[in-house]
């Protein structure tokens, strides 16, 4: 039943991936179509735009222009708007305003609206180029565009004033989107200028600025799941995945009694080497099962000697020899007893000073040595009573007992001395030494291994602080070792 089901999984995850991979090529093809489009339609709108933007601007700088703001007359500018307004196709309104924004000529007759005319007005817009978006009365949606005229000192005399027909830019839509495509311009309130489309479900998106207009331009496509290519590739993983079990149906249920014998007679074997009894006889009628009862003994003496090499490894630091924080640990409470029957116990926090500093420029196997060295030290200066580990990286802890205060400050030099001397031994001329912060375990139940720990690194600490190189006693022998 394992197996079978294994094969399902097999080829459901391989029909899986197979979809994936279809679905993310269909993804990919469907962003890039829309990515093109998009680009595209955009494209056609900042050229469209750029063609009455460069009229109005040449416009704009036309010498006659110039002298007509500072001293012609309303009928002249009046001629002058109506011989330009025949360049300009499609458009819904041409005029020239002053620098404060207000209309020349006779407002009666233009078709320029009451909100045109305030925007017009605002601080600003006759030189900020950008176009302004109405849609106040129904139908007569428009963009309007202004350009300033200025003299040759560049004085500021007014501004040109240009009306375009929403509808322009819904041709540039119209023209641009796939029928099952979605595309929308909005501006920078998010109002829509012009749409073509709409998506229902889930969809994919994407969004372009459209350059000095701060609008944007939105395409949406919807989301295909799976095509017919997808589906065919789902009937011929079916239908493959329905062969394939067939065969192994039948196959296994010739094999089964046979096969299910010699497992059964394993198990059992097996089955006793772990309990320690007496493993029976196993006869195989299969020749694959022949060296498994010639290797259970075998195994039964490996197993023994693997968990004994196991234990050890599994309290020992592989790289110093030293026990680790496993077997610190383990050994602790020994050391608590210890202290609760008033036998004075310090633990010793210890770190090689400036030990990255010696790893980044000697490199690692450099650093290994000097651990080894520092364990030597530890190995030589402490009873087979006491205990030296290696907690992680340079930080090292000992547990000392019968010792005082005075025996403290006598032993670290001791230390010092011969992880220098093992150093030397090593031909290692390194600029370093160890820092070492101690703490009395409490005679009290509740002192605890972090609460240890975290006094002897407060330590630890301050002699870090106070330069490296020395230890540190945060309190008397006797005392709770509290600060």
């Amino acid at each position: 039943m394992w197996l079978l089901l294994s094969v399902v999984g097999m080829f459901g995850a391989g029909i899986g991936l197979s979809l994936w991979f279809s679905l993310e090529s269909s993804r990919e093809e469907q962003q890039r179509f829309i990515q093109y489009e998009a680009e595209q339609t955009r494209g056609n709108l900042v050229r469209h735009l750029a063609y009455y933007r460069l009229l109005l601007d040449n416009a704009a700088r036309d010498p006659e222009l110039v002298d007509l703001m500072e001293s012609g007359t309303i009928d002249a500018r009046q001629q002058w708007i109506r011989s330009r307004q025949r360049l300009l196709p499609e458009i819904v309104e041409l005029a020239l305003v002053d620098p404060h924004g207000e209309v020349l000529g006779e407002t009666a007759s233009l078709r320029i609206g009451p909100e045109c005319r305030q925007e017009m007005r605002r601080p600003g817009a006759l030189t900020d180029g950008r176009p302004r978006v109405h849609r106040e009365v129904a139908g007569a949606g428009h963009v309007d565009l202004i350009s300033a005229v200025r003299d040759a000192r560049g004085n500021l005399l007014g501004g040109v004033f240009l009306s375009l027909r929403l509808t322009q830019f819904q041709r540039v839509i119209d023209a641009a989107i796939h029928p099952y495509h979605a595309i929308a311009l909005v501006d920078a309130r998010g109002q829509t200028i012009v749409s073509r489309g709409e998506i229902s479900g889930r969809m994919r998106e994407l969004r372009l600025p459209v350059a000095d207009t701060g609008w944007t331009l939105i395409a949406q496509t919807p989301v295909q799941w799976l095509t017919r290519s997808g589906w065919r590739q789902v009937v011929a993983g079916l239908l493959t995945l329905g062969a394939v079990l067939l065969v192994l149906v039948v196959a296994m249920v010739r094999l089964r009694h046979t096969m299910l014998r010699d497992i059964m007679s394993t198990v059992d074997a097996l089955t006793a080497l772990a309990r320690d009894e007496t493993v029976p006889k196993i006869v195989p009628r299969y020749i694959e099962f022949e060296a498994v009862a010639a290797d259970i003994n075998m195994i039964a003496l490996h197993l023994q000697e693997q968990r004994a090499r196991l234990e050890h490894l599994s309290l020992t630091d592989p790289l110093t020899g030293l026990p680790n924080r496993r077997a610190f640990e383990t050994h602790f409470p020994l050391a608590q007893g210890l202290a609760q029957r008033q036998h004075p116990v310090a633990l010793v926090m210890l770190d090689i000073d400036h030990f990255k500093q010696v790893n980044d420029r000697y490199g690692h196997g450099v650093g290994d040595q000097v651990l080894l060295a520092l364990a030597h030290s530890l190995k030589a200066l402490t009873r087979r009573a006491e205990l030296a580990a290696r907690l992680a990286g340079d930080e090292f802890a000992v547990l000392l007992s019968d010792i005082d205060a005075a025996g403290l400050d006598a032993w670290y030099p001791r230390l010092s001395d011969h992880f220098r001397s093992e150093l030397n031994a090593l031909g290692l001329d390194l600029q370093t030494g160890l820092s070492a912060g101690q703490t009395w375990l409490g005679g009290a139940s509740g002192d605890t291994l972090n609460d240890a720990l975290a006094r002897a690194d407060r330590a630890l600490y301050r002699a870090k602080a106070r330069g490296r190189g020395q230890l540190v006693q945060d309190a008397a022998p006797g005392a709770d070792g509290a600060e």
